[in-house]
């Protein structure tokens, strides 16, 4: 019996030990993963500004004045703020009030208007991490400082900074927005990342 027991408690103690490496190899997975794609907070994710029936396509307002330049963003650049990012297609999920997100892009919202010399709201927005739009968590731009948007057709676009503004998860007015062309770039702000700042940009001109 004795010699049973002993063997019994050696089967235990190795199955505790090959229990405890798993967990740390586990832990390790984790981490390294992490590291590499820093994981999305939900409240990050929330985006609810009650579009529930939009289209998710980009579109352009309608006019026959001038010739249109328009073309859907690709990559954002703000030098000021050492910001230079691809910009993706961002959809909206009227199932559970969210934008697609990405830890290293900015999106373009496609139920907003492409970027133009006419009119409208181009809605450019991303999380405030360090890989997109956290140096405008630290810093607002001075008045006047450029954002440039490159398209998909070759284009870009010139804005000039004008004004930034708080507001909150659910605003549904966000995309209401009909006047000259605009670039409208938001991120997360608050120290739960329960406000949602935006950057207004004017249009100035199309360098090519």
């Amino acid at each position: 019996m004795p010699s049973n027991l002993s063997a019994a408690a050696s089967w235990r103690q190795k199955l505790q030990t090959g229990a405890t490496l798993a967990g740390l190899y586990l832990l390790t997975i984790t981490c390294a993963v992490y590291l590499v794609h820093p994981l999305v907070s939900p409240l990050e994710q929330s985006r609810s500004v009650a579009i529930t029936q939009a289209q998710q396509r980009p579109h352009l307002p309608a006019t026959s004045a001038i010739k249109v330049i328009a073309g859907r963003p690709v990559r954002i650049v703000i030098p000021a703020e050492s910001v230079d990012l691809p910009v993706d297609k961002g959809f909206y999920d009227n199932t559970d009030n969210s934008w697609t997100l990405s830890g290293y892009d900015a999106q373009f919202a496609m139920i907003s208007t492409l970027a133009n010399n006419v009119g409208g709201e181009t809605f450019v927005y991303g999380h405030n991490n360090n890989y997109v739009f956290g140096a405008l968590r630290h810093h607002t731009p001075d008045r006047g400082a450029t954002a440039l948007l490159y398209t998909d057709n070759g284009h870009i676009f010139e804005y000039h900074f004008v004004s930034s503004s708080s507001i909150a998860p659910d605003a549904v007015s966000i995309l209401d927005y009909s006047g000259p062309p605009i670039l409208m770039v938001q991120t997360c702000t608050g120290s739960l990342n329960e406000w949602r700042t935006e950057y207004k940009f004017n249009f100035v001109k199309v360098l090519s």
